[in-house]
């Protein structure tokens, strides 16, 4: 049946009618103002938004996640994942609409050559925008050599060695103070204990030989013996074929210190303990770099025989007394993992909010699509960072790198374990202390 005029002057109306509505029902929404949280307050405003390019933005970050230091790895690793939950749970990354932070596993094994080789593949195989790690300094010197040489963002949060910033790198940063910050705390320290308690005039160093322990000894040794004290006892092994350290505790107790210091990871703290309780030896003070005698592993097995030693720590559980502000985000890791945050993944999980808002920066000029682009303004805005005491959960100043990629605004306190429940608490300096310093070490029989 043909149609009049104004029965096809109808039809054409309505077909103009439904083509126009569809079209602008394709027109996408005005963006919306983009903000970026902090790790410890609520989200703040930035300035730029950016057109969405990608859903997800990868880092890569490297840990020992089996063989000896795999308990350690583990805990460095849910230091990293609470850290991502909480960025993409807070909206992703901002200025790239949103996109997921994500990351790609590396395991070192512990290794120095599987730690580079690892790094390797995560820059050539999986792109990542940027690499995080490796827990051991001698891993990380490898693995950031692989980085500067692809011109890769590496960020460091957790490994010690004076050395790693004085390469004369552009890629490499550290967020966490370094082994020649640490020592020059451990000589206040223990002048410290002399002004007050009086008596200490002799040290002993002993040390795994990998690059950090080595290190960590010859600054130790240069920054007491500056300050008048004779070292007496230099005493180094290797961690990871060590079964025994007997003849190296009876060169200690030999040299009689008034103080000793401990550079070894947790199965060699382990057995240096158990060591220093059979031969009988017990210095004025035991005083520890870190590493192993804070780790989970440790504290767990080591039980009561590690009472009154002392370590030198970035982080401790009773800073909440300090700090109010850290009462939350330690609240929540505990109700996730079941322990409280520490120094390993406190260090691990403040290095992913670093890396986080320097890729925020970045997306504002350049797109993780150009990947030599984006990387370096990663780059960039890492050397550009101030992050202001408030936004962190460590006990420092801030985060601002010098030219060398080094923090300068961290540093470290010194925790004692205590016999009255067999936890770790803060000593030194006096203003963030929680418990009075018992001194001297009590002998082995009287405990």
């Amino acid at each position: 049946m043909a149609l009049s005029k104004g029965a096809l002057l109808g039809i054409l109306i309505l077909v103009i009618v439904v083509i126009v509505g569809a079209a602008l029902l394709m027109i996408p929404p005005a963006p919306t103002p983009t903000t970026t949280p902090t790790a410890t307050t609520p989200a703040v405003t930035t300035p730029t938004v950016t057109t969405p390019a990608v859903s997800e933005v990868k880092i890569g970050v490297v840990l020992p996640l089996s063989g000896r230091h795999a308990e350690t790895g583990a805990d460095l690793k849910r230091g990293v994942e609470f850290a991502l939950e909480k960025i993409n749970a807070a909206g992703g990354i901002k200025n790239l609409g949103g996109a997921k932070l994500v990351v790609v596993w590396g395991d070192s094994a512990g290794d120095s050559a599987t730690g580079a080789a690892e790094a390797e593949r995560l820059i050539k195989e999986e792109k990542v925008v940027a690499l995080m790690g490796a827990y051991q300094s001698s891993v990380t010197k490898t693995a950031s050599e692989v980085a500067e040489s692809y011109k890769v963002p590496f960020l460091n949060p957790d490994s010690t060695s004076p050395v790693l910033t004085e390469r004369g790198y552009t890629w490499f940063f550290r967020t966490t103070a370094h082994d020649g910050t640490f020592a020059e705390q451990h000589v206040e320290f223990i002048n410290y204990l002399n002004s007050t308690y009086g008596g200490l005039k002799t040290v002993a160093i002993i040390n795994e030989d990998t690059e950090w322990g080595a290190s960590t000894a010859k600054v130790w040794k240069e920054l007491f013996s500056a300050a008048g004290y004779r070292i007496v006892a230099e005493v180094s092994y290797h961690a990871a074929t060590v079964t025994s350290l007997d003849s190296e505790v009876e060169r200690l107790k030999a040299a009689n210190p008034d103080v000793l210091l401990i550079a070894a990871y947790a199965n060699d703290g382990i057995l240096l303990v158990r060591t220093m309780k059979a031969k009988n030896f017990a210095p004025k003070v035991a005083l520890a770099q870190d590493a192993g005698f804070i780790d989970p592993a440790y504290v767990q097995q080591i039980g009561k025989d590690g009472y009154y030693f002392m370590s030198r720590e970035v982080f401790n559980w009773d800073l909440l007394e300090k700090i109010p502000e850290l009462k939350k985000v330690n609240d929540e890791y505990r109700a996730k993992y079941g322990v409280n945050l520490n120094g390993n993944s406190a260090r691990d999980y403040t290095g992913v909010w670093v890396l986080y808002w320097a890729i925020e920066e970045a997306a504002k000029v350049a797109s993780p699509t150009d990947l030599e682009a984006f990387r370096k303004a990663i780059r960039d805005a890492l050397a550009k960072m101030d992050v202001p005491p408030e936004r962190i959960i460590m006990p420092w100043g801030g985060i601002k790198f010098d030219s060398k990629g080094q923090n300068i605004l961290a540093r470290g306190i010194v925790v004692q374990m205590s016999p009255t429940d067999g936890k770790y608490h803060t000593v030194y300096p006096r203003e963030v202390a929680t418990v009075d310093i018992i001194f001297p070490f009590p002998s082995w029989e009287k405990r």
